[in-house]
């Protein structure tokens, strides 16, 4: 019996060793206001079609971090999300540029006639929070935001604001 308590014990250490050190997945932390986040990314042309698609829940302390390697005007639409979010648009040195608060999800009654939103303004990146996020927070165009982030291929991301206490 002792013995299986123990063997027990060393695959719950040894399971959880995996799933921490898993480098499978893209991630890291995003600085904003003096707040940090933890942060999905979504670098992939899948994982920015899916985005937060599906989800029923986005804890406040986390964010959805789009990385792309140009300049552009990223729009988004709410397609399949159920849940409504804050979305910051900004620059490649971390600078706001463009925010829209409390997106609200798209009814599939509309199907593809889902609205699109921001994107107006030219911007290296976009970051969705929870909705009420910039509120709670005070973020608005012009401040600035950080990132450092890591990806499965070994490669990272680091900008804006400095990241501190990982």
């Amino acid at each position: 019996m002792v013995r299986s308590i123990w063997l027990s014990l060393l695959l719950s250490f040894a399971t959880a060793g995996v799933a921490i050190a898993n480098t499978d997945v893209d991630g890291g932390y995003v600085v904003a206001k003096g707040k940090r986040f933890l942060a999905e990314v979504a670098r992939t042309p899948n994982e920015k079609a899916r985005g937060l698609m599906y989800r029923q829940y986005l804890q406040s302390d986390r964010c959805m971090f789009f990385v792309y390697d140009q300049d552009s005007y990223h729009a988004i639409w709410m397609k399949n999300c159920l849940i409504s979010i804050d979305v910051a648009w900004i620059s490649a040195d971390g600078t706001v540029v463009e925010v829209v608060e409390n997106i609200p999800p798209c009814s599939p009654l509309q199907g593809d006639n889902c609205p699109s939103f921001g994107g107006a303004e030219l911007s290296r990146h976009f970051i969705e929070f929870a909705a009420g996020t910039f509120k709670r927070i005070g973020l608005k165009v012009g401040d600035k935001v950080g990132w450092d982030l890591k990806f499965s291929d070994g490669r990272s991301s680091k900008g804006g604001l400095p990241v501190q206490g990982k």
